[in-house]
């Protein structure tokens, strides 16, 4: 599933959101960056959207760690609160199925 992160109405960057914390409710993932993306700019006001369906995903912060300039290559990573237990588990479940099975 493909994510968009999007401020002011236009799409930043998009992430497949591959890993996750689930008892933090958090997700994080690598970000490509769109023609809006600006380095280190504030990400005050992003939103998360389900790119397939525009659905958003209610988030408590939104970070993007840029490491691109000191690495000399793209390096920009993006890490989520998710608000609410329901929709970690709707959207995220295959992050929840894999913690759960590391107690079986």
């Amino acid at each position: 599933m493909i994510f968009e992160i999007r401020k002011e109405g236009k799409t930043i960057g998009v992430s497949e959101l591959e890993f996750g914390d689930p008892p933090m409710g958090i997700v994080h993932g690598d970000l490509i960056p769109t023609q809006f993306y600006v380095p280190n700019a504030d990400t005050t006001g992003c939103k998360l959207f389900i790119s397939e369906t525009d659905e958003e995903i209610i988030c408590g912060f939104i970070a993007i760690e840029d490491l691109s300039q000191e690495l000399g290559e793209p390096a920009i990573t993006v890490t989520i609160l998710v608000s609410a237990a329901e929709d970690y588990e709707k959207f995220f479940k295959h992050h929840l199925n894999r913690y759960e099975k590391q107690f079986i």
